[in-house]
């Protein structure tokens, strides 16, 4: 890295951690920007994207934001491990230079990132997902689906979430695709005689 670029680095990020205090919107933008700048792949805006992210740096063009997305507080998004170099030399492996292993993390739009989630290297986050708060996410979650734990494993449906929650903020269209809730099921299994 030229000391130019480093120097860039360090003062955007260091106004990104002190802009928060004044206006977080202002961080937002700034953080697009430097991102953008670094080669990062970002579509519009993003929502939300807190102070206290941290981008891995190894290759900025590995990481995509999708429109509207939000990222909150504590998040790692990582796109190379280099677990290997470590863990190898136990079986008396040795690399002659550094084994890493180096994938793209791309969030979909309008999609929620949890604060103190992890985002693991080639991590697919599809468009309107929810990462629930402290989650370590790897692989693809399809579109709409809610997702918690570690490793995190899909526990819902944002149609349903939004069905239960705002059923007249639906669409139609889309209210009649959603999952019936679990009270007609809990109530044929009551008529059976199983509740009182």
């Amino acid at each position: 890295m030229n000391v130019t670029r480093l120097l860039k680095k360090s003062v955007v990020l260091s106004i990104i951690r002190v802009g928060w205090f004044i206006k977080p919107g202002l961080v937002t933008r700034l953080f697009t920007w430097f991102l953008r700048s670094e080669g990062a792949h970002i579509d519009g805006m993003p929502n939300y994207l807190s102070a206290k992210i941290w981008f891995d740096g190894t290759d900025y063009s590995l990481i995509t934001l999708g429109e509207g997305c939000t990222i909150s507080s504590n998040v790692r998004i990582l796109t190379h491990d280099a677990a290997i170099n470590t863990v190898a030399k136990e079986l008396g492996i040795r690399f002659d230079k550094p084994e890493i292993r180096v994938k793209p993390v791309r969030i979909g739009r309008f999609s929620f990132i949890g604060t103190g989630s992890i985002i693991m290297p080639g991590a697919d986050i599809g468009a309107g997902c929810i990462v629930a708060a402290g989650s370590v996410v790897r692989g693809k979650i399809a579109p709409l689906s809610i997702v918690m734990g570690s490793p995190a494993q899909v526990v819902g449906s944002v149609t349903d979430y939004l069905g239960k929650t705002y059923p007249h903020l639906l669409p139609s269209a889309v209210r009649d695709t959603a999952h019936p809730p679990a009270e007609p099921e809990l109530s044929s299994w009551r008529s059976r005689g199983n509740a009182h």
